[in-house]
């Protein structure tokens, strides 16, 4: 329980500390948040992560909500496999699925799994 408590405050009100931190300074922008399949398909063996996972998913549509009206993009990656270079889940596809996101900016959620 104990470890469950930190690993949510780590990933899920990190998050929301930085978007509030930079929130004041920001009159247009983007904020990308990355997310993982567990957030769809928890795993019990990774529970703590896969709640994480479904918080950050929740934190990323409960923020577009708020902030679109202000001019801030807010949208999430939800990486359904492993990163690994070379591969389809390599840091350099994600980057430009990142990039794309932030150029296209009209998705809150995408999906990065292999077809």
């Amino acid at each position: 329980m104990d470890q469950l408590v930190e690993d949510f405050k780590i990933s899920v009100a990190g998050a929301l500390t930085s978007v509030k931190e930079v929130i004041p300074f920001m009159e247009n922008g983007t904020i990308l948040l990355t997310g993982g399949g567990l957030a769809l398909q928890p795993y019990a063996d990774y529970a703590s992560l896969a709640i994480g996972k479904a918080g950050i998913r929740n934190l990323a549509f409960s923020l577009h909500q708020e902030l679109s009206p202000k001019g801030i993009y807010v949208g999430t990656l939800t990486i359904k496999g492993f990163v690994q270079e070379g591969t389809y889940f390599s840091p350099e596809n994600i980057a430009n699925t990142f990039y794309s996101m932030y150029e296209n900016q009209n998705e809150t959620e995408i999906m990065f799994e292999e077809r």
